[in-house]
């Protein structure tokens, strides 16, 4: 193991502590209903684990893709309910362009190709246009972090959500996704990030929730192991049964792929062929959830839909994870247009140029 090993394992480590301590069954239902729990995310800010990716002088560590995604895998096992991936996102924007990144949790709000966020200068200061729904924590943030189109890079703008208008919505696990529109709202800040195009931006944001669906699909599986070694069925654990362990073969053999490319991708998502390794994570990560979370439901029977047994809390993520920060169809249509026209006897050689075939 080589230092830049030990330290992801000391972080993933760490937040695994914390979130095992106070990420309980309590918390994350009452999260549903309720606001940001607020023990909770001070305790990870503690910690530092929303701007490790911010450079020193920003607040962080500078840390690499791949940490992130270890402590957010984390955090998608227990099914933390924080915008924690968000506000690493956003605070390694900041950084990156500059600028001080306000105090608490944060929203971004990337937009869209159809409907990008505008960002107008004039005299009076830098005001923001456009609207986007079911934005992360939208309306829970401390601040947002507007992201929009702009020559040589992208425009960064910063404002608190009071000065939006917000209609709430919450998806299927309960967590805040709501609709944000503005015209000419001022901002806080504003920046331009250069050498950084929309494109990285959505990479970047698309494996940071990637890293959380594999740790909440490691989540189901154990759960679903333990569950059929307990459950004695006809006089015998339900682990004995031929069925259920091919069951369980197939969920395991998708869960570990599925890891296995969000690491990948973490290791590449910086780099300019960056985006196909992250579609073709984003790709395998939908066709796992749709298996583990069927298997999983499956294999715990009746005990699986009980809205008391914890089964929910990871599943239920799942699902309302699949599709954002890009669909998995439009994850595959990037992915098959990569190498679409590509010769038959070029192809493996462009597969392992970006870590597909490794």
């Amino acid at each position: 193991m080589n230092d830049n090993d030990g330290m992801t394992a000391m972080m993933a480590e760490t937040a695994t502590r914390l979130f095992s301590t106070l990420c309980t069954d309590a918390v994350l239902a009452a999260a549903e209903t309720g606001g940001l729990p607020q023990e909770l995310w001070g305790a990870v800010e503690e910690l530092g684990l929303p701007a490790m990716l911010a450079d020193e002088r920003h607040g962080g560590i500078g840390a690499a893709p791949r940490d992130a995604v270890a402590v957010l895998r984390t955090a998608g096992r227990h099914a933390v309910p924080l915008p924690l991936a968000e506000t690493m996102l956003a605070r390694w924007l900041l950084s990156r362009a500059g600028l001080e990144a306000p105090a608490g949790p944060l929203a971004v709000a990337l937009g869209s190709d159809r409907k990008p966020w505008r960002i107008a200068r004039g005299q009076g200061g830098a005001a923001l246009s456009g609207e986007q729904a079911a934005v992360a924590w939208g309306a829970s943030a401390a601040a947002v972090v507007a992201v929009a189109p702009a020559e040589g890079g992208v425009a960064l703008g910063v404002l608190p959500p009071s000065r939006l208008r917000v209609e709430p919505g919450r998806n299927i696990a309960g967590e805040p996704r709501d609709r944000l529109a503005a015209q000419g709202a001022p901002l806080d800040a504003s920046a331009l990030l250069a050498g950084l195009d929309a494109e990285a931006v959505l990479r970047m944001a698309a494996l940071l929730r990637a890293a959380m669906i594999s740790g909440a699909l490691e989540n189901i599986l154990d759960m679903s192991v333990r569950y059929v070694r307990d459950r004695v069925q006809f006089g015998r654990p339900l682990a004995k049964f031929q069925a259920v362990q091919q069951q369980l073969a197939v969920m395991a053999g998708a869960v570990a792929a599925a890891s296995a490319i969000t690491d990948a991708a973490a290791s590449a998502v910086l780099r300019d062929d960056g985006m196909v390794m992250v579609a073709a994570a984003r790709a395998r990560l939908a066709a796992a959830i749709d298996t583990g979370a069927a298997v999983a439901h499956q294999v715990h029977g009746a005990m699986g839909f009980v809205r008391e047994y914890p089964l929910h809390f990871s599943t239920r993520r799942l699902w309302g994870w699949r599709d954002e920060y890009g669909s998995a169809a439009e994850w595959r249509e990037r992915l098959g247009r990569a190498f679409a026209g590509t010769p038959a006897d070029a192809l493996w050689p462009r597969l392992a140029a970006v870590g597909i075939g490794r």
